[in-house]
């Protein structure tokens, strides 16, 4: 049985020798998800852990910890799918809470259908990934991102790789990633703290891009040697 929404708030960490990247960015995420979800957030202490994804859960005031081995190649050539996204209300919708079965619902999903990533639609755009988020580069060097308001989840990769980003010179801007963005796409880079910066190169057996990878190459950069 499902959980309601205000059950809990989570996130989901890399690690690896011991050390939790973006630790501060999913802490800060955390709290301000919290807030909105009216759940304190109580001090947190990542106790030591094997490598894999660390999922810390805030419930009744009380952080718990597990850890899952890392199950996808990082910095991947990605195959995706397009599945209606979930929907909560407003104030619910693009936060890390407790009715998450449908995004692990979608996930297994894309894998019964032999893709990588789910990417997630609503009203003909791509709102968000089932553990990732979308970038695109336009054919004119913008990189687009879906605005929060359509309802994707705030990303910490994204949020890892964003000033290199603009240091190599593209531009950041929020909107509708609609089917005609999608479509003459130069790259689609799917950024999260499983996949790390994968290129998407198919979706719903579309061919994505032109094949080049310039974008993907700074986001690799920018996440470090040490994220694989």
């Amino acid at each position: 049985m499902s959980l309601g929404p205000k059950s809990l708030v989570f996130t989901t960490a890399r690690v690896r020798n011991g050390h939790v990247f973006h630790f501060d960015l999913h802490e800060k995420r955390l709290r301000k998800h919290g807030e909105k979800l009216g759940i304190k957030i109580p001090h947190i202490e990542v106790p030591d852990c094997e490598d894999g994804l660390l999922r810390i859960e805030i419930k009744n005031e009380t952080a718990q910890y597990s850890v899952k081995p890392f199950y996808q190649e990082v910095h991947m050539e990605a195959e995706g799918i397009t599945v209606p996204a979930p929907r909560w209300t407003r104030k619910i919708t693009g936060l890390k809470h407790g009715d998450w079965q449908p995004y692990d619902e979608i996930t297994k999903l894309a894998f019964s259908k032999g893709a990588d990533v789910a990417l997630l639609v609503h009203e003909h755009c791509i709102v968000d990934g089932d553990r990732v988020m979308p970038i695109v580069l336009d054919d004119d060097g913008v990189v687009w991102v879906s605005d929060s308001i359509y309802g994707g989840v705030d990303s910490i990769t994204f949020n890892a790789c964003r000033e290199a980003i603009t240091n190599a010179g593209y531009i950041i801007s929020k909107g509708r990633l609609n089917e005609r963005l999608v479509a003459r796409a130069k790259e689609i880079v799917l950024l999260g703290s499983g996949m790390g910066a994968a290129r998407l190169t198919v979706l719903d057996d579309v061919d994505i891009g032109d094949g080049s990878n310039n974008l993907q190459k700074v986001c690799i950069n920018a996440l470090g040697p040490n994220w694989c």
